[in-house]
């Protein structure tokens, strides 16, 4: 069964301000050194190291109350929901129509553990394999024809809390020219991240972040409610899919958005988690993974801090959980997110 053994990557012109960055943090961190202080804990949110596009209208400094109860200052900012690096974050393709299909007709599908499998006609063909499930049969015996709801009914589908009751075996997509676009949200992040007594994890059903280009970080899928339904909400090359509640958002991390070049070969920044706590890609410039990572995918370093690297693509989430108290989605405040369907979660 064919294995996706890389995604899409990106650079940005955003390299001179993730210089800038660094070189502030650096400062900040001698100035600490010289005072008989620790090296902070983070540098702190940057709106300025987001893509062109990313950021709809202006972003504003406002009161806020974080997760822990910590009042304190937040940037809130509306961010546009779709990919602002398109030529480097492309969004789909989603489900291959046929199982004959090649792997440049569809889009990636992760069993959660650090596997991430390239979705083109074979992979659906053996599904029933792979799950060791004959119910899953999700083409045409006689064609070969792959059964997708896509366009409009692919997000009414998405978007719908209930499966659809004697319906099943579908590949579902739900693209973003059908919701405009895109979905902006606007989220509240602390400026400077705060510690939290303890840390928290990623379940749930709110976004855990934003990425540099603009895209949410979603929570992590419910893999086994999807599966229990034999349906697909295929991913694309950059770990992605859209509904109509949260439009395209991540759940794994492929190697888009990684725009926050580092002059010292550092991982790139790829966004930033809830808590305000920067994420940066899993690798860095030689290819090497960090070997001293705390629980939540994070570790510190004079020139950035403390941070996280994105978890392995193919594991179900961006990063393992927040070390931070965090922010918010406006939309979220007060109360859960409208429910959503297992297909497009």
């Amino acid at each position: 069964m064919p294995l996706l053994l890389f995604g899409c990557s990106g650079e940005h012109d955003a390299h001179d301000k993730a210089v800038s960055a660094a070189e502030t943090s650096a400062t900040v961190t001698k100035e600490a050194a010289a005072d008989g202080e620790s090296a902070p804990a983070a540098l702190g949110l940057d709106p300025e190291m987001f893509a062109e596009g990313a950021i709809v209208g202006e972003v504003e400094t406002v009161d806020c109350t974080l997760s822990g109860g910590t009042q304190t200052t937040c940037y809130q900012f509306r961010v546009a929901g779709a990919p602002a690096d398109p030529q480097t974050s492309p969004e789909g393709p989603f489900c291959p129509p046929n199982i004959h299909s090649g792997e440049e007709e569809g889009g990636t599908w992760m069993d959660g553990e650090g596997t991430l499998y390239q979705v083109d006609g074979e992979f659906i063909k053996n599904l029933a394999t792979l799950y060791k499930d004959k119910e899953w049969q999700m083409y045409d015996v006689n064609t070969g024809e792959i059964t997708v709801i896509d366009g409009a009914r692919g997000c009414e589908v998405a978007g719908n809390p209930n499966p659809i009751e004697g319906f099943d075996n579908f590949c579902l997509e739900c693209p973003l020219d059908e919701l405009g676009g895109g979905i902006e949200k606007t989220v509240v992040i602390p400026k400077v991240p705060v510690p939290a007594a303890e840390p928290t994890s990623l379940a749930g059903r709110s976004n855990t972040g934003v990425a540099l280009n603009g895209v949410l970080f979603g929570p992590p899928a419910p893999l086994e409610l999807i599966l229990s339904s034999h349906t697909l909400g295929v991913l694309d090359d950059c770990g992605a899919h859209a509904n109509p509640h949260e439009g395209y958002h991540y759940h794994t991390a492929t190697g888009c958005s990684e725009i926050g070049i580092q002059e010292d070969g550092h991982s790139p920044m790829i966004g930033y988690a809830l808590d305000g706590y920067a994420i940066y890609a899993r690798k860095d410039k030689d290819g090497n993974v960090p070997d001293d990572l705390d629980e939540c995918g994070g570790e510190s370093d004079p020139e950035r801090g403390y941070h996280y690297h994105a978890s392995a693509p193919g594991v179900n989430q961006i990063f393992g959980c927040f070390m931070g108290e965090k922010g918010h989605f406006l939309d979220e405040e007060g109360g859960e997110r409208p429910p959503q369907g297992p297909p497009g979660e």
